[in-house]
C-alpha cells in the first residue's frame, strides 16, 4: 500500500463576498493525468488595493496567469510562472491603462501556489501575502513585498518558492487587508484548528467586523494537506499451455552413452553425501551422549508469577513514572515562569512605571516649567495637568521609591492643593487626659472648653490660655439645688451651651445646669438641676442636644432634643419664669414630617437648625427642611476619592446665614467649610501627612477673635483636648492620602528635553 496527498480547500463563497470586493479567487485542478503529473493544481489570489472597480482587473490577472502557465510547456514550473506574471502585467499595463506612481508599487498582488505530488511551488507579487503553516509554526513564503505590485516594469522577476509539502501542511493566501484587521495570530489558531472550509468562514466572520460589512479586499485561500492511501491489487500468475506436442519431453545427448555416465556420476555424488551425513550424525551422538555423561547442576524451581500480578505491578511502575513525569513539567514550568516570565514582567512593569514618571514631570512642567504659572493664567488647564501628573505618580509608586518621587509629590499635590482650597493646619495639643476615653465638649459662656471624660464619669472646664482644668460636675455628687431629695448626678452624656450657661445631660435623663460665677475666679460656679418634665420618656440613646437663645436680657433659651424613640427634634420653650421646661410646652420641630433621626450624629442652631443625619447635613428653617439647600461636596476626588460622611457640625458665626459651617469628616479625615446661606464649599483643612489625628474625632467647636476673626479649631481625639488654627493661606505640604510627606528636597525643575530619570528599583512584595 503507498500513501499519496490529497489537498482540503476552502474559500469564501461568492454569495457572501461583498460587490465592492477588488479581490479574485482562483482554482484550478486539472482532470487530466498528464497535466496534474507535469504542471500540477494552480491556486491563486489576486488582490486589488482599492474598490469594486478594480475587479475587472483582478479578474484579468487571474484568466491571464492561468492561461499562460498551462499552455506554456517550454520549461519548468518556477520559469512557466514567472514568465505567466510578466504576460499579464504587460497585459493589464495595456488593456487597463493602469500606471503606478514613480516609485511606487501598483495596485495589483498576485499570491499562487503550485502543488505537484509533494512539491509546492508559492510566489508572491505586490500587495499579497502567502503563508505554510507547518508544526503549528507560521512561515512566511517568500517575504512580501508591497512596492513591487502590478503594473510594473517589465523586467521585475517574482521570487518563487520552492519546496517540499508534508501531510499536515497548510498553505494561507490571504489580502494585506485581512492581516491587518484581524492580525496573524487568530489566523494561524483558525487554520491549525479547524477544517480549511470552516476556517475560512471564521476568518472572513471575523473580517466583516460581526456582521457590519467588509471594508477592502476579503481575497483569501486556505489549503491543507492529508495523506490518502492508494491500495495496487497484483494480477495472479495463470498458467500456459504449450502448443508443441513434443513440449515437457526429457531431451537427450547426441553423444554416444553420455547419459550413461551422467547418472553414474549423479548416483556416487549423491551415495558420497549419504556416508557424510551419517558420519556427521554419529560424531553429533558421541558428543551429545559425553556431554550427558558429565555431572550437572540441579535445576532451580521457577516459580510462576500469575498474570493478574504481573498487570498490577506494571499498572503500578507505570503509574510511578507519569507521576514523576508530572513532578518534574511542574517543576521545570516553575522555574521556567520564575526565571524567564516573571523577570519579563518585571522589566515591562518598570518601563510602564518610569514612562508614567516622564509623563508626570511633563504635566507639571506645563503647569509651572519655565516661570509660567496655569493656576493663575489658566486654572482649569492647570487641573488637567494637575489631575494627570497625579494619577501617573501613582502608577509609577509600583516602582519608585517614596524618596525617589517626594520633590516631584510635593509640587503636584502642593499645587493641587492650592487649586481646591485645601490647606494644611498643624495640630497642636492642649491638655492630654492620657489614656482617658473623652466623649464631649463645647465652648462655654466664660470662654472656656467644657470637656466629658467619661473614664472619670467627670465635666471639666479647660482654661485655653493656661491649659488647667477644673472639675465642675462629677458623677455621684449631690449639689444643693435639686428638685428631688437625694438625687445625684449621673454618668455624663451630652453637653450644650445655652445662655450663660453650660447644660449636661447624665445617662438618666436628668439636664444640670452649670452657671460661672460673675466676676469671680475662672472654673468657679454653681451647679443646679434644670426641670425638663418629661425627659423620662425620651428612652436612653438621645442623639443630640442643642439650644437657642430666645431672650438676650433674661438669658432664656430654648432646649432642642434629638429623640429616635419620638422620632422628631422635640422643641422645649423655658418658660417664662425660668422655672423649667413643662411637657405641655413641648413641640415637635420637625412639622410632622415622616423623618428618621436614628442616625443623627450631632445638632447645631442659629435660627436654622443643622442636622449631621447619616452623613449629610440637612438644615431645617422653622421645622421645614429646605430642599433646595446642600452641602456641596469637595472638589478634590483626585486625592480624595471616597465621597464625605459628616458626623460633626460647628460654625465661626452664632448669627443666622452669617460666616461658614464646619464639618468633620472622618473618611477623608478633613475638615470641610460650606457658606450657611447656600452650602456653597468654601475650603477643607488637613493634618500633615505624618499625622495620625482627623480619624477618631469626637467633637469639636471653632472659636473666634473679635469680628470672627482668626479662627481656631478645638476637638477631643484619642485622650487629648486637641487646637489647629485653621489658617487660609496656601498649602505647602501633601495631604493625608497615603502621598510622602518628606522635607523638600531641592528637586530641579524639568525641562523640555527631560531630567535625569531616576531608575525605578522593584520593591519588595
Amino acid at each position: 500500500m503507498t500513501v499519496r496527498l490529497q489537498m482540503k480547500l476552502g474559500l469564501v463563497a461568492e454569495s457572501q463576498r461583498p460587490p465592492d470586493s477588488p479581490d479574485t479567487v482562483l482554482v484550478v485542478e486539472p482532470s487530466i493525468g498528464s497535466t496534474t503529473r507535469t504542471k500540477g493544481n494552480l491556486y491563486l489570489v489576486v488582490t486589488g488595493e482599492g474598490g469594486g472597480e478594480l475587479r475587472s482587473a483582478t479578474n484579468m490577472v487571474a484568466e491571464r496567469v492561468r492561461h499562460e502557465y498551462y499552455y506554456d510547456e517550454s520549461a519548468g514550473i518556477t520559469v512557466c510562472l514567472k514568465k505567466a506574471i510578466r504576460a499579464a502585467n504587460r497585459e493589464l499595463r495595456v488593456t487597463e491603462r493602469l500606471v503606478a506612481r514613480q516609485g511606487e508599487g501598483g495596485p495589483i498582488g498576485i499570491a499562487l501556489a503550485v502543488v505537484r505530488s509533494n512539491e509546492l511551488y508559492v510566489a508572491t507579487v505586490g500587495p499579497a501575502e502567502a503563508y505554510l503553516v507547518r508544526e503549528a509554526r507560521l512561515l512566511t513564503l517568500p517575504a512580501p513585498n508591497p512596492a513591487s505590485g502590478l503594473p510594473c516594469e517589465d523586467g521585475t522577476d517574482p521570487e518563487v518558492w520552492h519546496g517540499d509539502l508534508l501531510a499536515g501542511d497548510s498553505i494561507i493566501l490571504i489580502c494585506p487587508n485581512a492581516t491587518r484587521r484581524i492580525g496573524l495570530a487568530p489566523i494561524q489558531d483558525a487554520v491549525i484548528q479547524l477544517h480549511p472550509q470552516v476556517a475560512i468562514d471564521q476568518i472572513h466572520r471575523q473580517l466583516a467586523g460581526g456582521g457590519l460589512g467588509v471594508a477592502g479586499g476579503d481575497g483569501m485561500l486556505a489549503l491543507e494537506a492529508d495523506e490518502v492511501p492508494v491500495t495496487q491489487k497484483n494480477q495472479p500468475l495463470k498458467p500456459v499451455w504449450p502448443s508443441d506436442s513434443l513440449a515437457g519431453v526429457p531431451e537427450h545427448s547426441p553423444i554416444p552413452m553420455a547419459d550413461s555416465v551422467s547418472e553414474s556420476v549423479s548416483t556416487v555424488q549423491h551415495t558420497a553425501k549419504q556416508v557424510q551425513r551419517t558420519a556427521d550424525g554419529m560424531l553429533r551422538h558421541s558428543v551429545y551422549g559425553l556431554f550427558d555423561r558429565m555431572p550437572r547442576r540441579p535445576v532451580q524451581r521457577v516459580r510462576v508469577t500469575p498474570i493478574a500480578v504481573q498487570r498490577e505491578r506494571q499498572r503500578r511502575v507505570a503509574s510511578a513514572v507519569v507521576g514523576l513525569l508530572l513532578v518534574l513539567t511542574v517543576v521545570g514550568a516553575s522555574l521556567w515562569y520564575l526565571a524567564g516570565t516573571r523577570h519579563e514582567l518585571n522589566i515591562d512593569q518598570q518601563n510602564r512605571d518610569q514612562a508614567a514618571y516622564l509623563q508626570a514631570q511633563s504635566d507639571w512642567f506645563a503647569v509651572a516649567g519655565n516661570g509660567r504659572n496655569l493656576l493663575v493664567s489658566d486654572p482649569s488647564t492647570a487641573k488637567t495637568y494637575l489631575e494627570d501628573a497625579y494619577r501617573n505618580l501613582q502608577i509609577a509608586k509600583e516602582s519608585y521609591s517614596s524618596d525617589a518621587l517626594a520633590g516631584l509629590t510635593n509640587e503636584i499635590v502642593g499645587d493641587l492643593n492650592i487649586y481646591y482650597h485645601v490647606n494644611v493646619i498643624v495640630p497642636q495639643v492642649v491638655l492630654s487626659f492620657g489614656s482617658d476615653t473623652l466623649t464631649g465638649l463645647v465652648l462655654g459662656p466664660d470662654d472656656g472648653a467644657y470637656v466629658i471624660d467619661q473614664t472619670d464619669g467627670t465635666v471639666y472646664r479647660v482654661d485655653l490660655r493656661t491649659r488647667g482644668k477644673v472639675a465642675v460636675a462629677v458623677e455621684g455628687e449631690q449639689p444643693a439645688a435639686v428638685l428631688t431629695a437625694g438625687i445625684a448626678v449621673g454618668s455624663p452624656r451630652l453637653l450644650a451651651t445655652g445662655g450663660q450657661d453650660v447644660l449636661i445631660l447624665d445617662d438618666a435623663n436628668n439636664l444640670w445646669r452649670w452657671r460661672p460665677a460673675a466676676g469671680a475666679a475662672i472654673g468657679q460656679g454653681t451647679l443646679a438641676q434644670v426641670l425638663v418634665q418629661d425627659s423620662g420618656t425620651w428612652g436612653s440613646n438621645v442623639r443630640a442636644m442643642a439650644t437657642f437663645l430666645t431672650s438676650y436680657d433674661l438669658g432664656q433659651y430654648s432646649l432642642y432634643v434629638v429623640v429616635p424613640s419620638a422620632g422628631q427634634v422635640l422643641k422645649y420653650p423655658e418658660a417664662a419664669d425660668g422655672t423649667g421646661y413643662y411637657a405641655q410646652s413641648r413641640a415637635n420641630y420637625l412639622n410632622g414630617q415622616d423623618l428618621s433621626v436614628s442616625q443623627v450624629d450631632d445638632m447645631y442652631i442659629d435660627g436654622s437648625v443643622y442636622l449631621a443625619d447619616d452623613g449629610v447635613i440637612e438644615r431645617f428653617d422653622s421645622g421645614t427642611e429646605i430642599r433646595n439647600w446642600t452641602a456641596d461636596p469637595p472638589g478634590d476626588a483626585i486625592m480624595r476619592p471616597a465621597a464625605p460622611f459628616y458626623t460633626r457640625i460647628s460654625a465661626d458665626n452664632d448669627n443666622a446665614d452669617q460666616g461658614n459651617l464646619y464639618a468633620y469628616d472622618g473618611v477623608g479625615r478633613r475638615i470641610v467649610s460650606v457658606a450657611k446661606i447656600n452650602g456653597a464649599y468654601v475650603q477643607e483643612f488637613v493634618l500633615p501627612g505624618n499625622s495620625a489625628y482627623f480619624s477618631t474625632l469626637q467633637a469639636m467647636f471653632v472659636r473666634t477673635g473679635p469680628n470672627s476673626s482668626n479662627p481656631t479649631l478645638y476637638w477631643i481625639e484619642s485622650g487629648n483636648l486637641m487646637s489647629a488654627p485653621l489658617g487660609t493661606g496656601p498649602a505647602a505640604s501633601p495631604s493625608p492620602s497615603g502621598m510622602p510627606s518628606p522635607s523638600p528636597s531641592g528637586m530641579p525643575s524639568p525641562s523640555p528635553s527631560g531630567t535625569p530619570v531616576p531608575t525605578p528599583s522593584p520593591k519588595k512584595r
